[in-house]
């Protein structure tokens, strides 16, 4: 009867969001230009970080997959990894939008009415993307668990988890001051403004609290407490049915392969199959993912447009390759490296000093993202050039700081 019931409100969403653009036919034009449609920047970055040369590809111009390639380093299986691992989320995913259609991604109906629909995009609908290693859970205090049931707590009084958010766990740290305030995602990444927000919209910063030799430094490299760094991406496509080495990622921030391993360790002789989320079909092999280690107090500092600010390893990758005949034809090759980020965990304190004048990750090294063993390169932008560290060190802007402390 639910399934019914659930088959009839989709059915039902579909025709009233088909008369969207008999009066809203100018949003469509709008829509084929959004960076929610296209993900250009997010696919083109991932590309370039696996080290394909033509990375510059939207969404609607990313290549399909090739099965007859011939794989032998990480740029052959780019195109794989990002339609088999990666997009999951866009406006037409069956996973956050079984509609199929791209104005219901944003624009649900409410839940106890089928015919109206929210003009303004809720805060829930931007979060089913903008989660876990990602900019958007963060704005809500949460920091996303490591992998594995044994990190799940705390039990509850009944004895079980806590429910996880879109199959992810979490722990909670200090939310953003916007967020404290009763600020939504959209009332700050407007639509019109293609989603691009500054603090300068709504603040002016005084030169009491802004020193002028801070001009070039972004408020969120100040003014963030916290930021997501999940360090050393290790990837696997396995194209063998070893499910039992793997049966600790049914909790992994993945609900295809969590429910594809809890059917496969029952029937071990299943063949390892995963969608391409953008066809919908499948093809051979899985795609495994962890990570070296997860922290939150970490972060590097590099030049950007300008200004400095924040990076972190997001596209910092450990890539092997395991085809059909158990043959490791890629094996842990590490490329990939650092992008900027602009964490939403915004406080109205700013970092203390030594946050970043005594920061050994900014300071131990040349070049400041090459740091012990995060060799990733810096995708975005430049590392701290020789002036920028000995303004970092040098005694004469501490003497500077400490008189802008007791003034």
């Amino acid at each position: 009867m639910k399934k019914i019931v659930f088959t009839l409100l989709i059915n039902i969403q579909i025709v009233l969001a088909n008369t969207c653009l008999q009066c809203h036919a100018n949003k469509e034009a709008q829509c084929q230009k959004n960076i929610h449609f296209t993900l250009q920047k997010e696919i083109s970055l991932t590309l370039k970080a696996w080290g394909v040369k033509d990375f510059n590809h939207t969404l609607q111009t990313l290549p399909p997959i090739d099965t007859t390639k011939k794989i032998t380093e990480p740029k052959d299986l780019a195109i794989d990894f990002l339609r088999r691992k990666c997009l999951r989320c866009h406006l037409t995913s069956k996973e956050i939008n079984p509609t199929n259609n791209k104005c219901l991604a944003c624009h649900n109906p409410h839940t106890n009415s089928f015919d109206s629909f929210k003009a303004k995009a809720s805060q829930e609908k931007c979060l089913k993307c903008h989660n876990a290693n990602f900019i958007g859970t963060d704005y809500l205090r949460m920091f996303p668990k490591d992998f594995d049931e044994s990190y799940r707590a705390p039990l509850q009084k009944d004895g079980s988890y806590p429910k996880r958010l879109g199959g992810i766990d979490y722990h909670h740290l200090i939310s953003d001051i916007h967020a404290q305030k009763g600020l939504n995602c959209i009332d700050c990444h407007k639509p019109k403004q293609d989603f691009k927000a500054s603090c300068l919209d709504c603040h002016s910063p005084s030169k009491k609290n802004h020193p002028s030799y801070h001009k070039n430094i972004s408020c969120v490299a100040c003014h963030s407490a916290w930021q997501t760094n999940s360090y050393k991406t290790i990837l696997l496509r396995s194209d063998v049915p070893n499910y039992k080495d793997f049966e600790r990622l049914i909790v992994s921030e993945d609900i295809y392969l969590e429910n594809f391993l809890k059917k496969a360790l029952l029937n071990p002789t299943m063949p390892p199959l995963m969608p391409d989320f953008l066809s919908n079909k499948l093809y051979k092999g899985l795609w495994y993912k962890g990570y070296t280690f997860r922290r939150w107090e970490n972060f590097f500092l590099a030049n950007y447009q300008g200004k400095i600010e924040l990076a972190r390893p997001l596209l910092d990758f450990e890539l092997t390759y395991v085809n059909d005949k158990n043959q490791t034809i890629i094996d842990a090759q590490k490329f990939g490296g650092f992008v900027i980020t602009k964490p939403h965990t915004i406080t109205k304190e700013a970092k203390s000093c030594k946050m970043c004048h005594e920061n050994p990750l900014n300071l131990n090294q040349k070049d400041t993202i090459n740091y012990n063993l995060l060799k990733g390169k810096l995708l975005q932008g430049k590392p701290l050039n020789k002036e920028q560290i000995q303004r970092l060190i040098s005694k004469k802007y501490k003497f500077l700081r400490a008189k802008e402390m007791f003034k």
